[in-house]
Order: C-alpha cells, then structure tokens, then sequence
C-alpha cells in the first residue's frame, strides 16, 4: 500500500509543479449587470510560456447558468517568450437567480497528461424587470371575438389543380379519340345543316324571282361548302376542273354547265324546270359528300378499309 501511495506522489508531483507556474486565466464580463435573454460578451485572456500548448474552453464547454451564443478567438501573440491566448464569449441567461457567476478554465497539455487551470470567478447581477407581483395575480377577461383575414388555402388548390390534371389526362388517354371524332361529327352536322338553311333560301327566292344573282349565290355558297368539306380549294376551280376532281360524276357536269349557261349566258328569263332540277341535282349532291365524310370520320381508324366511301364519283341518295 505505502509503495502505490508513493508511486501517485511521484506521478503527480511534477503535474503540480507544472500548475503552480502556470499563471491563471483572467476572465470578465462586459457588464456588471445582465438582463434575461440579452446577450452579454465574456473575455477570456491566458499569458503563459511560449513552449506550453494551452486549449481554451470551446463550443462543448458547460458555461452553465449561461448559454453559449458565439465565440470569437484570436491568434495567439507571443513576445519575449511569453505567449497570450484570448476569445470572446456571447452569452445569454435565462436563469432568474439575481446574482449570476462564471469561471472558465484552461488546460495545459503536458505530454499525456492534461492540467487544469482555474480562473477567478467573474459575476454579474441580474436586472429585474418586474419588481413586485401581486397575489394572487388579477386575469383580465377578453370575449370579444377578433376578426381574423381569411387566407387563401394554395396548397389545397395546387393539390386540386394536380389531382384535376391527372384525370383529364387519364380521361383523354382513354377516351380522348371518342371525344375528337364525336367533336368532328358534331361540326360536320353543324355545317352541312348551316350550308343546308341558306342554300334552299337562296333556291326558294330564285324559284320565286327568277333572278340569277340568286342562283349565282347558291352555286357559290355550293362551292365554298365543298372546299371546307373537302378540304380542298374548289371554289377556285373552274367547272371542268370541278368535274374532273369528281372523276367526270354526270350530275355534277349536267348541274354546273346549266347554272353557268344561265348565269352567264343572260338565256334566263324564268325559273324553268331543268334550271330548278340543276340545283336540286347539286344540293343532292353536297348531302352525298356528307354523309361520306361522316362515315370516313366515324371510322378514322379503319380508313384504308373504308376509303372507297371517300371517291368523289359515288353519289349517295
């Protein structure tokens, strides 16, 4: 037993040798008083021989009853041996003790042994804001209601937004070629219906009138129907042109050469009958191109199958 005491003597003499020549760390507040939440700057400054290495107290430091806010070191300045370690400290406190302390050390590295060094301890006082409290404390009532902004929910509106995108989409995946043939359709009706009203208008006052410009207007109307029908720009084809396009269809020949004898030949004094047939014949006619392009529409997917309805010749009843 006597030889292990002496074995920690001899191994911790020359530790407190060390430590008795090490000068203490010298530590103060920028205030003498502190307020609770407000920080407060802490100095710490260690003069100490040049050969010695000397640690700081960092960032992992208990500086309890203060919490660490910043800490600012600065490089070690060393003049005639003697060297000078300093940092700065931000604290704060939330302690509500009136007188407040703190002592930060340093520690010596000396081979493998680490010496501790304390400071004198350095105090502050605690201002207090709320000097006498009441008891028991009053509580003041408010049942007032307060208007409140109502405030727009976006995050709610870009999820509809996304979810509404997500269904149209998958809606016109599945059914987006249903939708653009029954949409085609529709147009097709409208316009053979809307090309129908004012063609027999124009054919009931030239009926009524004999006046060519009428019959003029229905072979024009007649022929900007076909165009957007067709999809081709008949209304600048001439009547030979027309024909041919059609494959030579004998009523369409018949129809067109009348109308153009009457209209430009001045030979019409009356609305006779083969005239009022020639218009007839081409009404028939764009009725036919109809209903064929509405069964090409109606079976776009298998077009090649049905092109045959597409051949301009074939005149339907």
């Amino acid at each position: 037993m006597r030889k292990l005491l002496s074995t920690i003597v001899i191994l911790t003499l020359p530790v407190l040798a060390l430590a008795q020549q090490v000068l203490r760390p010298v530590g103060a507040f920028s205030s003498d008083s502190v307020k609770i939440g407000i920080p407060v700057t802490y100095t710490l400054v260690h003069r100490h021989p040049e050969k010695l290495e000397v640690i700081l107290p960092g960032t992992n430091y208990n500086f309890s009853p203060f919490e660490l806010v910043r800490k600012d070191f600065y490089p070690t300045v060393t003049k005639n041996g003697i060297s000078t370690d300093s940092a700065v400290y931000t604290l704060r406190t939330f302690d509500t003790k009136a007188l407040q302390a703190l002592m930060l050390p340093v520690l010596v590295l000396q081979g493998k042994d680490t010496v501790r060094v304390n400071g004198d301890s350095s105090r502050v006082i605690l201002q207090e804001l709320v000097q006498k409290v009441n008891e028991p404390l009053q509580f003041k009532a408010e049942t007032e209601l307060v208007a409140v902004e109502k405030r727009f929910n976006w995050p709610v509106l870009l999820l509809w937004l996304v979810v509404g995108s997500l269904f149209f989409s998958l809606i016109w995946l599945i059914f987006g070629q249903t939708i653009k043939t029954k949409y085609k359709l529709y147009r097709l009706r409208k316009d053979h219906l809307y090309f129908a009203s004012r063609y027999n208008a124009h054919v009931d006052r030239f009926v009524k009138t004999g006046v060519s410009q009428s019959m003029e207007k229905a072979v024009s109307l007649w022929k900007n129907y076909l165009t957007k029908l067709e999809r081709s720009a008949i209304n600048s084809f001439t009547t030979k042109e027309i024909v041919e396009f059609y494959d030579n269809n004998d009523e369409v020949n018949t129809a067109l050469r009348l109308c153009d004898k009457a209209i430009y030949g001045n030979l019409l004094t009356e609305a006779d009958t083969e005239t009022k047939e020639a218009l007839l014949l081409l009404r028939k006619f764009a009725k036919s191109r109809y209903k064929a392009r509405r069964e090409i529409t109606k079976n776009a997917k298998n077009n090649r199958r049905h092109a045959g309805l597409a051949e301009p010749g074939m005149v339907q009843s």
